[in-house]
């Protein structure tokens, strides 16, 4: 069992909560951190560790802990991230910002909202159109109201409307055109995630190819970005 700063595990008793948290990593002997990444669970879906799931069924909102955990104890969103080192300890924050029994529209079990593969690959499509649009206004109002963008050609992260809004005013004016080459995809209750590599090709001829991840929500009734994250592919080494 990972060691814990905090209260011991608790039973999941009644109908599983649904819950939005944000997870941050660190090395242990204070190297890089990973950015903030906000995800939206059922507990019981399988979207985290168990018994990480467990430990946040018991949390309150506002409350934020942290363990010291290996390898092979680390959640699926952490495996394989380019800031952590492959077999080292690492220290995971999370915080939980809001716990509610399944209310959502959908037709799903225990409320969650029935989205297919080839949906999220439309959501993708939706974006990249709404790109084409030449209005930072479209593109932002697919985005959460908690979003995060943290944007391929800027190293300032973008947590509101408008900040997200200032992005894509300039991005916008290159006229980028997306397209994904490898993509991985995970349905969750009422949150999904699409990550993977793409390119953007610009009206001037130049082009960038970036890793990126789509985390999404299911958010009054629709699918918002929550958290997006875009990077340069690194020059690879001779």
């Amino acid at each position: 069992m990972p060691s814990s700063q905090g209260q011991g595990p608790s039973a999941v008793a009644g109908a599983a909560p649904v819950l939005t948290v944000a997870v941050r990593a660190a090395e242990l002997r204070g190297g890089r951190r990973t950015e903030r990444q906000l995800l939206s669970l059922a507990v019981g879906q399988g979207v985290l560790s168990p018994w990480l799931e467990r430990e946040l069924a018991s949390m309150k909102p506002g409350t934020l802990r942290r363990w010291r955990l290996g390898p092979r104890e680390r959640p699926p969103i952490l495996a394989g991230h380019p800031w952590l080192s492959r077999n080292g300890l690492i220290w995971l924050e999370v915080e939980v910002l809001e716990a509610r029994q399944p209310s959502l529209p959908g037709q799903g079990p225990s409320g969650c909202a029935l989205i297919s593969q080839s949906d999220v690959q439309m959501l993708f499509e939706r974006w990249n159109k709404a790109l084409q649009s030449d209005d930072p206004e479209q593109v932002a109002r697919l985005y959460s109201r908690d979003a995060v963008l943290l944007p391929t050609l800027s190293d300032e992260p973008r947590t509101d409307h408008d900040s997200i809004v200032n992005y894509f005013s300039h991005f916008l004016e290159k006229r980028p055109h997306g397209e994904i080459s490898q993509r991985e995809i995970l349905i969750g209750c009422n949150m999904l995630q699409d990550a993977g590599l793409y390119t953007f090709r610009f009206a001037d001829g130049s082009s960038a190819e970036a890793r990126y991840s789509f985390i999404y929500v299911f958010e009054d009734g629709e699918w918002k970005i929550s958290h997006h994250h875009s990077s340069l592919q690194p020059e690879s080494a001779d």
